[in-house]
C-alpha cells in the first residue's frame, strides 16, 4: 500500500545528495507532495513536484507503478539512481527514456554579457511578468508552464518572478518561476512557435537571471532537451552532466 507523507522532514535523509531544485521545494513546505510505501518512507519515496517525480532510495517496484490521485495528465518521472531506472522501465513499460541535461547551481555568469544579451529585435519590447501577462500565460496552451505551478496571481507575485517579451499587447515569449524555493526559481522559458528563434527566449531569460542573480538568488536551469542545453550554455551555464528521466501519460 502507498501512502502520502505528510512530514517533509521524513524523506530528507532520502535526498541529501541530490541537487534537484524542486526537491528543496518539497522540503521547505513550498510545494509538491510525497509518497511511501506504508512502513517504509524512510527507505524509498517519490517526491512529485509540478509535472517532476523524483524515486529516492532503495527502489521499489510498487512505488514506480503508483500514480497520485488528482495528477495532471503527463508527468516526467526521475530516477535517482539506475535501480530506480530499471524499477519504472518494468513498472511502466509505455514510458518514454528521455535524456535530460543538467548545470551547476553556482552563479559564475557574466553579468555585462547577460545585460547585452536582454537586448530585441526592433517591435517587441521586454517587461516583467505582471497581472496581466500572468492572466495571457495561462489562457495560451504554449505558455501556460510560464505560470502554471502558481494557481492564483497572488502566490506568483508573492513567490514567482518572470519576464515576457511582448508584441504590442500580446505576449510572445517568456521566462519564468516553474518552481521556487528559498534560495532561487527553476526557470521555465516558452516561446510562442511563429515567434522562435528571433532571440526572444535568450532575452527573457537573461533579464530573469540578472533579475535573480540581484536578490542574491540562483536562477537554476535542467534542460529538457538539447536546443534547451545550448541556450543555457549560450547564458553562461556550466554543465553538471546528462541524465535519464522517462515522459509518461496518466490516466485522467
Amino acid at each position: 500500500m502507498i501512502i502520502e507523507i505528510k512530514a517533509p522532514g521524513t524523506v530528507a535523509p532520502l535526498v541529501r545528495n541530490w541537487r534537484e531544485t524542486m526537491l528543496w521545494s518539497y522540503l521547505e513546505g513550498r510545494m509538491g507532495r510525497a509518497f511511501a510505501p506504508e512502513g517504509g518512507a524512510a527507505r524509498s519515496a517519490m517526491i512529485c513536484v509540478a509535472d517532476f517525480y523524483c524515486f529516492a532510495g532503495a527502489p521499489d517496484a510498487e512505488l514506480a507503478a503508483f500514480d497520485p490521485p488528482g495528477a495532471s495528465p503527463s508527468a516526467v518521472l526521475v530516477p535517482q539512481n539506475a535501480g530506480w531506472a530499471r524499477a519504472i522501465e518494468r513498472a511502466r513499460p509505455g514510458a518514454k527514456r528521455i535524456t535530460r541535461y543538467a548545470f551547476q547551481k553556482r552563479d559564475t555568469f557574466d553579468r555585462d554579457k547577460l545585460r547585452r544579451m536582454t537586448a530585441l529585435p526592433q517591435g517587441f519590447a521586454l517587461c516583467p511578468m505582471d497581472e496581466k501577462l500572468y492572466h495571457a500565460a495561462r489562457a495560451e496552451e504554449w505558455s501556460f508552464d510560464l505560470v502554471s505551478q502558481y494557481p492564483t496571481y497572488a502566490d506568483y507575485a508573492a513567490h514567482g518572478r518572470g519576464f515576457a517579451a511582448t508584441e504590442g499587447e500580446a505576449l510572445v515569449c517568456g521566462a519564468s518561476s516553474y518552481t521556487d524555493w528559498s534560495g532561487g526559481i527553476e526557470i521555465e522559458v516558452d516561446c510562442r512557435p511563429d515567434r522562435r528563434r528571433r532571440g526572444l527566449a535568450r532575452a527573457c531569460a537573461a533579464a530573469l537571471m540578472l533579475d535573480q542573480l540581484a536578490r542574491g538568488l540562483h536562477p537554476s536551469w535542467d534542460a529538457a532537451n538539447e536546443i534547451s542545453a545550448h541556450l543555457a550554455d549560450t547564458l553562461g551555464y556550466e554543465p553538471a552532466g546528462a541524465y535519464p528521466a522517462f515522459e509518461i501519460d496518466l490516466p485522467v
